[in-house]
């Protein structure tokens, strides 16, 4: 019983940011982010004590991955530390008969990723992060392992470290003594990110109408059910996606944008003629010890662009690359830490938006990607997905974009049900891939 309790140590407040990020899950607006690894695997060791002890080793090293978030629907929330953690609790093991389709697709991890982005969070007594290990039955050379995450503990940059330390783990040559329950580390957390940072002056963006010719799919409501599917783009459409990019002057950010765009609007209504788009930008890189390329932590901004309907162009790829190039000069983007400062009540707000029209059409977030595959691992992390929860307030369709060491990009789409039909994701995702093979 002791366990089903236990006495939680409090660490320190919540940021504006982190407690935005509660707030939205606590009302359902959004729930979970992953990253989802395919995981090449010579070992014959058994999988699950191997991954205990891996894990083990990680929570060991980051604090983050032992919190939980206290007193979530009062002013004052706060992260606390859990004694313990029951890695039975929380990560779930699965065999499938096929992990791929005869396309190369993989129907039961979007149909799992789905389900999983719209389940809501436990507090108190669990971490706030969640694993899925998927295997095809009667093969050990492969896995997949499904890394959920609450928002408020880490952005995405912060689960592809998790990962790279679970490969490190994996491959560590020291025996560990698998166990289900682990020890929590005395560790500190790492500050919020207006402690890091300060707040800059706002720049009036919010105060802009919405135009009624951007088209934003179904207006805001709740609940939300999220629809997930995936595009695993090959080694060689990558490399030619890339070699194009750098041809035409531009990164891999802006060419996606803008292709993402074009094949949007051949499936909006002719009366819409402009697009909104959100895109991520991390801000670690400029931010001051201790933060580093291995924290785990929430340093996110966004930044928005607007675009008017027409057939892809790398005129509008560079017009996009040009507003990445002012972000990174003026390491920052619209100022999202700036403007949820200025909120008295994340949960009033959130609620007088219901209803409301959609600000953004398309959310685009690349994390980038990892280093190429070597030759003398047991355990190496060859594809990467990047996913996320569809949200009542976000734009209408997400798309969340990462490379693996194998050199393949992939596309997470994600979109609330009801916000967009089915079938035009699916023709969007074929236009793009269309354009993507006209270029390349």
């Amino acid at each position: 019983m002791a366990q089903e309790k236990p006495e939680l140590k409090p660490l320190r407040s919540l940021g504006v940011l982190e407690k935005y990020l509660v707030k939205r899950s606590r009302i359902g607006v959004y729930q979970r982010v992953a990253i989802t690894a395919r995981y090449a695997c010579r070992s014959s060791k058994t999988l699950k004590p191997a991954l205990f002890a891996a894990l083990a080793a990680v929570i060991s090293k980051h604090p983050t991955l032992s919190v939980t978030s206290i007193e979530v629907d009062s002013g004052v929330p706060y992260f606390a530390r859990l004694p313990f953690i029951n890695l039975d609790k929380i990560v779930t093991f699965t065999e499938f008969d096929e992990l791929a389709d005869q396309h190369g697709g993989f129907p039961a991890l979007d149909a799992l990723l789905a389900h999983e982005h719209t389940q809501a969070w436990e507090y108190m007594s669990l971490p706030l992060w969640r694993m899925h290990v998927l295997q095809s039955r009667g093969n050990f050379s492969e896995f997949i392992l499904c890394y959920f995450f609450h928002h408020c503990i880490g952005d995405t940059k912060s689960a592809l470290v998790l990962h790279q330390a679970v490969e490190t783990a994996l491959n560590d040559s020291l025996e560990r003594a698998p166990a289900s329950v682990v020890d929590t580390p005395d560790l500190p957390l790492l500050p919020p990110l207006e402690a890091l940072r300060g707040l800059a002056e706002r720049n009036g963006l919010d105060n802009q109408e919405q135009s009624l010719h951007i088209w934003s799919g179904a207006v805001q409501y709740l609940p939300v059910q999220t629809k997930i599917t995936s595009l695993w783009l090959s080694r060689e459409e990558t490399t030619g996606l890339l070699q194009v990019s750098k041809h035409n002057g531009v990164s891999l950010t802006a060419t996606l944008e803008a292709m993402l765009v074009a094949a949007l609007f051949t499936h909006v209504p002719p009366e819409y003629t402009t697009i909104k788009t959100d895109c991520a930008v991390s801000l670690r890189q400029w931010l001051p010890n201790p933060i580093n390329a291995d924290s785990m932590g929430v340093f996110v901004d966004t930044f928005f662009m607007t675009h008017e309907r027409a057939p892809f162009a790398w005129e509008e790829a560079r017009r996009i690359k040009n507003r990445i190039d002012r972000v990174m000069q003026e390491k920052r983007g619209d100022g999202l830490l700036e403007k949820l400062s200025h909120i008295a009540d994340f949960e009033i707000w959130m609620k007088e938006k219901m209803g409301q029209r959609r600000t953004t059409s398309l959310e685009l977030s690349n994390v980038g990607h990892l280093s190429p595959l070597q030759a003398d691992k047991d355990y190496q992390i060859e594809s990467l997905l990047f996913s996320q929860s569809a949200g009542a307030s976000s734009g209408a369709i997400k798309v969340s974009a990462v490379s693996g060491r194998d050199g393949r990009l992939t596309l997470g789409f994600s979109w609330q049900e009801g916000v967009v039909e089915n079938q035009v994701v699916q023709d969007v995702i074929r236009e793009f891939h269309r354009i993507l093979d006209d270029q390349i």
